[in-house]
């Protein structure tokens, strides 16, 4: 409760000061104006990702969660969930590999691209500023492949398999965050019939693999009637 009222408490206090400011400042000088119009927006998209991830983790622990299955195009998710979190990537090099016959996958949506941006807020939050990230898909046996990749120092071996536990952070990393995001994303995952799993890249940083069932093909597109 104490790690995740003061993530809620930052942005908030964030969002406060820039409008008291902004109240403050309406005939000052634009581009002041326009800063803090962006320092608002940024804390209000983290303010509601941190409320989205307790919501989907009071949904994961009550069984409640219900999937909306689409079949759904796997770039536009990903280009979704970068676009939320623009403002992480945009002084990063960023490379997104989907190629262009890539089939339809059964999913939901929203869950999914949730689980997108985690990943991506993670590999900004744990990599250096202007340090590369990576997103890869393809199709394997049956299976769509999902990888972020990003350019920090990795994750020690140990901890591989403890970074998805509910509230649990490698020791010696900077403070802040609230230790359920992974735990969250690995259960959307799951409940997708899919596995997460975390990894040493051979050239550097941390690879998280998502591995989803894609062995049915979406149905004939039927023709509109005249």
């Amino acid at each position: 409760l104490n790690s995740i009222s003061h993530e809620l408490r930052t942005p908030i206090a964030t969002i406060t000061g820039a409008a008291d400011l902004l109240g403050a400042q309406s005939n000052g000088d634009i581009r002041v104006r326009a800063e803090l119009v962006r320092s608002i927006q940024s804390s209000a998209s983290r303010l509601n990702r941190l409320v989205a991830n307790l919501l989907d983790m009071s949904r994961l622990d009550a069984g409640r969660l219900k999937l909306k299955l689409d079949w759904c195009d796997v770039g536009e998710v990903i280009g979704v969930a970068a676009q939320r979190v623009e403002e992480c990537l945009l002084h990063r090099p960023i490379s997104i590999d989907v190629p262009p016959d890539l089939p339809l996958v059964q999913m939901d949506f929203v869950l999914m691209e949730q689980v997108l941006v985690n990943l991506l807020d993670n590999a900004c939050n744990y990599s250096p500023p202007e340090s590369p990230i990576t997103i890869e898909a393809h199709m394997n046996r049956g299976k769509l492949v999902l990888a972020v990749v990003d350019g920090g120092k990795g994750i020690p071996p140990d901890d591989l398999e403890r970074i998805f536990d509910k509230f649990y952070r490698v020791p010696g990393t900077a403070s802040g965050g609230t230790g359920l995001g992974l735990s969250i994303c690995r259960g959307l995952v799951e409940a997708h019939g899919g596995t997460l799993a975390a990894e040493n890249a051979p050239a550097g940083g941390a690879r998280f693999v998502i591995s989803l069932p894609a062995n049915t093909p979406p149905p004939p597109v039927k023709e509109a009637d005249l």
